[in-house]
């Protein structure tokens, strides 16, 4: 389709009210979004089921927003998702296979992200929003903030069902492996205000996860949405480029796309993507949000996948950098509207000592620390390169080193890297790796050895044979 370039207009903001947000630099995007975003795959002609209109406003602020300035936590924070963390969700998650909302298989898929959210370390809960089958819920963990003035809170969503015949990657695999990492992610550090991590069920019938969830959280201030939904696809380098962002069109006071636009500006060496106002869209879970009056956002991918709500809906035919780049324009945005003050887990650690080259067959010992932020104490875990781990060893006290001794049964080539965790779970990221080569032993025979193999050559292939064996 054709994209047509255009100067957009600055958004006015108007009301008393929105005042905190004027001082921010706006810097919005040249393109057009190219189409409306599709519909739940389960409706009838087309059309959301009609629910009455919410019994109460939302309750509805958010602190003051400042110019940015790019943050060192971010930094660090979005550099940390990489395509082998978000591929270690969206892999798993599609191994389900289609997750029809009633299905085993969806059922399953919502107990393995509440399994993973509890093994963060954050408070979980599965919001059970059908009361005739119990099987049926949404997952939401929670980040809660230090700012103990604060009530605000931030929500990150995706929904994990999907259509019947679909293994659903993008729609909406790549959005859920999203919210995990952001979480995984986020788990290390405290935050201003609190930050929910909320995955839906009920998407593809009719967004029925998410309006129940609303129902529940409307007297809550909830300062902003992020809704991620398919933003794993993209044809070629052009598309690549930009992410489109829907909002509420009828809310005057809607700031968010703004927020993020900006974000990508200021992170652009880490994102390098171009945020696409994409207008109004009823296609996902924002919508509830968005008739309850809460700020919210929808993102997704510039041109959409023609694959969704298909059995080819797989991470084949998906662009997992370009996921892994929307993913972390997300985390910045969410980082920067909780504010995220300090890391809580250990510092990344060392390896101090630990021979690079030996031989199979023998133990070596090596050697490992850092120190948390806290004061707490520390676990290690080692990955040896061979499939292998200590599995968590300690405590250890803040700063005290690691030794762990290894014996590889085989040659070869290895990469060890260690990661640590304190008391409440938080983990580091891995360590610097360091790379052990196990060569193979060489092997000799001397004189007499070969004067008797001289004289009894039929022992020379049984010998051979326990050489190739060593």
């Amino acid at each position: 389709m054709k994209k047509i370039f255009i100067v957009l207009l600055s958004l006015i903001f108007i009301g008393a009210s929105f005042t905190s947000v004027t001082s921010i630099e706006i810097k919005t995007s040249s393109i057009i979004g190219p189409r409306e975003s599709p519909m739940p795959g389960d409706l009838k002609d087309g059309k959301l089921p009609e629910f009455p209109p919410f019994p109460q406003p939302a309750i509805s602020s958010h602190h003051e927003l400042y110019p940015l300035t790019k943050s060192d936590f971010v930094v660090t924070l979005i550099e940390q998702l990489d395509e082998e963390l978000y591929l270690s969700y969206l892999e798993e998650l599609v191994a389900f296979g289609p997750r029809y909302t009633y299905s085993k298989a969806c059922t399953d898929a919502g107990n393995y992200i509440y399994n993973e959210f509890i093994e963060m370390g954050l408070e979980t809960r599965k919001h059970e929003w059908n009361d005739e089958d119990p099987t049926v819920f949404n997952v939401e963990a929670t980040l809660l903030g230090s700012n103990e003035e604060s009530d605000e809170i931030y929500i990150i969503c995706a929904h994990y069902d999907t259509v019947s015949e679909s293994p659903g990657a993008d729609d909406d695999g790549s959005g859920v492996a999203a919210v995990m990492a952001a979480a995984k992610l986020m788990s290390s550090y405290s935050t201003e205000h609190t930050v929910r991590f909320v995955t839906f069920s009920g998407e593809e019938q009719g967004l029925f996860g998410s309006r129940y969830y609303v129902e529940e959280v409307i007297s809550k201030n909830i300062a902003g949405v992020l809704n991620v939904d398919m933003i794993g696809f993209a044809e070629d380098e052009e598309d690549a480029s930009y992410v489109i962002v829907y909002r509420d069109t009828e809310n005057p006071l809607e700031w968010m796309t703004e927020f993020t636009t900006n974000i990508a500006g200021e992170y652009q060496e880490y994102i390098e993507l171009e945020v696409v106002p994409g207008g109004s869209s009823g296609g996902s879970d924002h919508w509830h949000f968005w008739q309850a009056g809460f700020s919210a956002i929808f993102y997704a991918e510039y041109n959409f996948n023609y694959n969704y709500h298909s059995p080819d809906d797989t991470i084949e035919n998906m662009d997992i950098d370009y996921a892994v780049r929307n993913s972390r324009l997300i985390l910045a945005t969410l980082a920067e509207l909780a504010i995220i003050t300090e890391l809580q887990a250990p510092i990344k650690p060392i390896i101090l000592s630990g021979p690079a080259e030996g031989k199979s067959g023998k133990e070596y010992t090596y050697a490992a620390s850092t120190t948390d932020p806290q004061g707490d104490q520390i676990y290690y875990l080692w990955d040896w390169g061979d499939d292998t781990d200590s599995g968590w060893i300690g405590p250890y006290i803040s700063g005290v080193e690691c030794e762990e001794s290894k014996t590889w049964s085989n040659r070869g080539d290895y990469l060890i890297k260690v990661k640590a965790k304190d008391d409440e779970g938080h983990e580091s990221e891995w360590s610097d790796p360091l790379s052990a080569s196990m060569p193979k032993n060489k092997s000799y025979i001397n004189r007499p050895i070969l004067n008797f193999l001289q004289q009894h050559p039929n022992l020379f292939p049984i010998l051979q044979q326990l050489l190739l064996k060593l």
